[in-house]
């Protein structure tokens, strides 16, 4: 069953997006945090900073466009200038809203954590709830590293006086205390959420793993990862399809996810199957059907049919020219910007078309099959060569019942170091296709400009719809102009911002 976190969900402090905003608030400190329920809200509010458009709904899969997965044709959020190389500090809502939605939910996470002295509660209970607002702060501020690099590392409750005009900490500093946040929740929180949704010590410990490795602490993420594993709390779900389907949600693969319920948590309005069926915004390329391996465990390539004997990921991931899809046959036109589109995080297979057509699936931030594959490839860079372990934890992955891809074998295959590494990558873009953690990857290894500079966007037929460019300064987005006008201790901006010179002062926006 469904459930979602219960609790007033209210702003905490900060009604806008910007550092240099007022803060309004719709409580008086020295009357709040007095009632369990109080307390409960609060952290709801932190909560739900995760349904904010720019955070982890949609956005997440938009993402894809920005890598050779997938092309977004209309600008959605802004991210096909991010796809096309074109992105600047003015052109992207993603690049000028991400911002201000991370540092809402770290504003509110900090609040929170600030009242926890006066709160009404046992201790047991204030130890656990402080554990998951640590555990927010952490996930936040990560997202945000990634994304923009350096920022200010505010740990304190919203202060227009003392946060307005900080200046930029390394990005070293902020993930020091992502992980001393991810470490004090695992030492905070239950192996066992108090209520689905909610974060637990695994949960915490996947994050950590997961910022360990982006980080390329080997030896750390690998530690981390396999805490996780031998937990032996979670595993993989049986069928690769339903993993992302609303009758399994909450299943026994998944480590922590965005719980969606209709009709008050939706996707961006009318929800994904609209956005993947109808607009086509998130269209899967030709590059990525190709990327699937033959299900021989053999490389695609021209020549061989396109939709017959391919992993069985494929099948559950894209809809293709041919597929019986909405109780129909697709025709080449179904999909009128590449000829596909994802089936991740869609509710049609064949079923016909619902009169609600709202989507509340929940969003996977985190599942067991990338705790294998972080293992996977944290070990193998730390080792000099991939041992079995290695191979174990991506044949682990491979072997899934409705996958069943041929195994690696150690002995036959004596993949080396790089040869396991090239592995290792391609397994994470066909295993998490269309789930939004490409963009990361290729980031994060510095290949995006291998892999984007000078590509193509192609359809079903071969024929170009894009040319791409990436440059360097594309590896981390450029501050949101507003911001750096508003708060000029923000310079430098990160390469690619538009040059903008300051007429006036900077004055502080009232709500």
């Amino acid at each position: 069953m469904k459930k979602i976190l219960t609790g007033f969900v209210f702003c905490l402090s900060i009604t806008s997006c910007s550092l240099d905003t007022i803060p309004t608030s719709q409580y008086v400190e020295d009357n709040f945090w007095k009632t369990p329920e109080q307390i409960e809200a609060g952290l709801v509010a932190c909560y739900s900073t995760m349904y904010n458009v720019y955070m982890y709904g949609s956005n997440l899969i938009f993402s894809e466009t920005g890598t050779p997965n997938a092309y977004n044709y209309n600008g959605t959020y802004g991210w096909r200038v991010i796809g096309d190389g074109s992105v600047n500090s003015i052109n992207s809502d993603i690049v000028n809203g991400k911002w201000g939605a991370c540092y809402q939910g770290i504003g509110r996470c900090n609040t929170f954590i600030a009242g926890a002295p006066s709160f009404v509660i046992s201790e047991e209970d204030k130890k656990e709830m402080v554990g998951e607002a640590k555990f927010l702060r952490a996930l936040f501020y990560f997202d945000l590293t990634n994304m923009y690099g350096d920022a200010p590392l505010i740990l304190d409750k919203p202060d227009v006086n003392t946060q307005s005009f900080l200046p930029r900490d390394p990005k070293a500093k902020i993930i020091a205390q992502v992980i001393q946040d991810l470490k004090d929740a695992f030492s905070a929180l239950p192996a066992t959420s108090s209520q689905t949704g909610r974060a637990n010590k695994w949960a915490a410990k996947a994050l950590l793993a997961r910022v360990y490795l982006y980080n390329e602490m080997w030896e750390e993420a690998e530690k981390a990862a396999e805490e996780v594993i031998n937990s032996k709390k979670y595993s993989l779900f049986s069928d690769y399809r339903n993993l992302f389907s609303r009758d399994h949600e909450n299943n026994q693969e998944v480590i922590f996810d965005v719980q969606y319920l209709y009709p008050t948590f939706v996707h961006s309005g009318n929800g994904l199957d609209v956005v993947l069926r109808q607009f086509n915004s998130i269209a899967p390329t030709l590059d990525l059907v190709k990327a699937y391996d033959m299900k021989d465990g053999s490389s695609y390539t021209d020549g061989k049919d396109l939709y017959i004997d391919r992993d069985p990921r494929f099948y559950a991931t894209i809809v293709h020219p041919g597929a019986t899809y909405m109780g129909q046959i697709v025709t080449n036109d179904k999909f009128i910007n590449t000829g596909y589109t994802f089936k991740k995080y869609s509710r049609y297979d064949t079923a016909k078309e619902t009169l609600d057509d709202k989507n509340d699936i929940n969003i996977i931030l985190m599942r067991y099959a990338d705790i294998l594959m972080i293992y996977a490839e944290a070990r193998n860079e730390r080792l000099s060569e991939p041992d079995q372990s290695v191979y174990d934890a991506i044949n682990e992955v491979r072997n899934r019942p409705s996958v069943k891809m041929p195994l690696f074998d150690k002995t036959k295959d004596n993949f080396t170091k790089e040869q396991m590494r090239e592995k290792i990558r391609h397994e994470r873009r066909i295993e998490f296709a269309g789930e939004g953690w490409y963009y990361n990857d290729i980031r994060r290894w510095k290949v995006a400009k291998e892999l984007m500079d000078g590509s193509t966007v192609q359809k079903y037929d071969g024929s170009v719809i894009e040319r791409r460019i990436f440059n360097d300064k594309n590896y981390l987005f450029p501050l949101p102009q507003q911001e750096v006008n508003d708060n000029p201790n923000l310079l430098p901006n990160n390469p690619g911002s538009v040059s903008y010179t300051h007429l006036t002062l900077p004055t502080k926006r009232i709500v």
